[in-house]
């Protein structure tokens, strides 16, 4: 891949971030290279000048994005890498916002173009729970394929995500819920095969929700929690059982198509059924898809 095609990827990923198409083609990128190449042809110094300004924007703005943050420390081991003479570099950092019982550590891999573009490329996530067991896997980073940090601890913690997917079946890009079926062994390239769930299995979180019978404090929040719940995060909610208000922590379980509900120590309360009228055929309708694109 060339350069220009590689910068515009970068700047896709920035815009994305902000929910915003690039509006830039390629054909501009072409040419603000060349413009570049003709200026770094001048004055060798005045290019250098220029691309590592943008470079250091790119990539911060890109690794904030995907949620790893913009510490200090964070921000200096990517000057550092971008000044060394090395052509592949990582960086490592962790976060906070896993189970209280388990820790996460992400390896971010970037690597250089031989005209002096930097990229990041992919990331391990490495989690540890409270037995000590390690579980990973390898996130590809682009436009068409990036999971954010928090989604990859909730892929890695065995919850669902709901992004857009290729369907083999359609050949066509739809919502689907994906998450990491462990009882397979993984890929050559050290990754979990996905099980995906997707429109036509009957997955709507808006009628779980209401058969949960969750409590929300004002309408508006229902929409968020909804939201919230689809990005396979372990929500704090109010639900009715007994005729009193409890409050507890729900998490969405799209393949029993139910919620799955905990009080605040994460003791499971219910057993949910699936929703009923639903047929039982949709269960053929997952897969098991091997290094699939995803469309963010």
């Amino acid at each position: 891949m060339k350069t220009f095609e590689l910068a515009k990827k970068v700047d896709d990923i920035v815009y994305d971030a902000y929910g915003d198409e690039n509006p830039n083609s390629l054909d501009y990128y072409y040419a603000l290279a060349k413009q570049i190449k003709n200026i770094n042809n001048q004055n060798p110094h005045i290019m250098e000048t220029h691309q590592d300004f943008d470079q250091v924007k790119y990539l911060k703005d890109q690794v904030k994005y995907l949620g790893f943050g913009e510490d200090e420390k964070l921000h200096k081991d990517l000057e550092k890498g971008i000044n060394s003479k090395k052509q592949e570099f990582e960086i490592k950092t962790s976060s906070d916002k896993t189970l209280p019982e388990n820790k996460v550590d992400f390896t971010l891999k970037f690597n250089k173009s031989e005209s002096g573009g930097v990229f990041l490329n992919s990331y391990n996530a490495k989690l540890t729970n409270n037995k000590n067991e390690e579980i990973s896997h390898n996130f590809p980073i682009s436009k068409e394929s990036s999971f954010t940090a928090k989604e990859a601890i909730n892929l890695l913690e065995g919850r669902s995500v709901k992004i857009e997917f290729l369907n083999p079946k359609s050949q066509q890009v739809e919502p689907a819920f994906v998450q990491f079926n462990f009882n397979e062994p993984k890929t050559e390239k050290g990754n979990y095969y996905f099980q995906n769930f997707y429109k036509n299995y009957g997955v709507d979180t808006a009628k779980i929700v209401d058969k949960s019978n969750l409590v929300f404090d004002k309408p508006e929040w229902k929409e968020s929690a909804i939201k919230s719940l689809e990005k396979g995060n372990v929500l704090k909610v109010k639900f009715k059982e007994n005729d009193q208000v409890i409050e507890g922590k729900a998490v969405l379980d799209p393949q029993n198509r139910n919620l799955k509900l905990y009080d605040n120590e994460m003791n499971r309360l219910n057993t949910n059924k699936p929703l009923e009228g639903l047929e039982q055929d949709n269960k053929h309708d997952k897969a098991n898809v091997r290094e699939q694109s995803i469309k963010r």
